[in-house]
């Protein structure tokens, strides 16, 4: 490095880039004794922290969703003055700078890739700040209310979170989930677990579930069907008003108000990152990563990678994200 400063570029502020930058500040800023002569930034496109595990209940309960958006302004250690909150989105990661879409870049000696992975609205969010944020809860909570049948379609996590939320709030409400599947919950569940699972969705909540069956139409479309990649996940809704949904067998069941829960979407276009193996670097599960959290190749030992973006074996979770950031930031701190 032909520069005194040590450049630190964490991409991404949610669960994974908001850890890592944390631990970041406590170990090279928050003690006298370790003040290193370091410039830390996290760029995210958004100007706070969003409490993402909280969203469906935000969607049926409005007051409580407001709360899961926390400004990182608010936030007191984030005005220590070798860290620097970058709102903008990033575009592309090349090995030596980051670009961004307002037309900056920022080089770095060390990277840290958290920028996740993209949902369909509403459960996706477009948002840049809480007051948009709030105000498309409160759209979707219209919709929601205003709605006598609902069908969720996906019985993944978010899918089942979505209908048991929207049945406990609104009890009166016919609430249907429906799953292509035997059994909810795809991943590396047991069999029992997954029919606990449908017991207390029907028996305990009162969500009617169809399972072993996949919408095969649905009219009118919802804007997510139409979506062929032009415009970001997140600012595409998955909801549709008045449905019809046709099953494989089949049967049609009508909805007033319908919401696809049906996965997610990778970055891996913004990785430009050449391999030097005979892997590439952004895998089918996403990027290669070692144990240390550093990229999978030789050529980029100062790029790291965490959270719901790179390929780890686990399930992608909130405190996986945050354990794999923690590593990444300390094996940092260490070099």
């Amino acid at each position: 490095m032909t520069h005194s400063v040590v450049r630190i570029v964490v991409a991404g502020g949610n669960y994974a880039g908001l850890s890592a930058l944390k631990q970041l500040y406590a170990t090279l800023l928050a003690t006298p004794s370790r003040q290193a002569n370091v410039q830390i930034t996290m760029v995210d496109r958004r100007d706070g922290f969003l409490h993402y595990i909280g969203m469906t209940r935000g969607i049926t309960e409005p007051e409580f969703g407001s709360r899961l958006w926390v400004p990182y302004a608010t936030v007191d250690w984030l005005r220590d003055p070798q860290i620097t909150i970058k709102q903008d989105r990033v575009i592309e990661i090349q090995p030596e700078f980051v670009q961004l879409a307002g037309g900056g870049r920022l080089e770095f000696d060390y990277l840290v890739v958290a920028l996740g992975q993209s949902r369909h609205g509403p459960i996706g969010v477009a948002a840049n700040c809480k007051r948009e944020f709030v105000g498309e809860l409160a759209k979707s909570y219209e919709q929601l209310r205003a709605a006598k049948s609902v069908t969720v379609v996906g019985g993944g996590a978010v899918g089942i979170e979505m209908a048991a939320d929207i049945k406990s709030d609104f009890p009166k409400k016919a609430v249907t989930l429906v799953h292509s599947r035997a059994l909810p919950l795809p991943g590396p569940f047991k069999d029992e677990f997954r029919s606990s699972v449908v017991r207390i969705l029907r028996d305990e909540i009162g969500v009617d579930l169809v399972l072993g069956q996949r919408v095969v139409a649905q009219n009118p479309a919802s804007a997510d069907m139409m979506n062929q990649g032009e415009h970001e996940p997140e600012s595409v809704l998955a909801t549709a008003s008045n449905a019809a949904l046709t099953l494989g067998n089949g049967h049609v069941l009508q909805s007033d108000w319908a919401v696809r829960c049906l996965g997610t979407f990778d970055k891996c276009s913004v990785v430009n990152l050449p391999s030097s193996t005979d892997e590439p670097v952004f895998g089918g599960n996403g990027i290669r990563v070692k144990d240390t959290m550093q990229i999978d190749d030789p050529k980029y030992p100062n790029i790291y990678a965490c959270g719901d973006i790179c390929n780890r074996d686990q399930v992608k979770l909130a405190g996986v994200a945050m354990h794999g950031a923690y590593i990444a930031a300390t094996n940092i701190a260490r070099s």
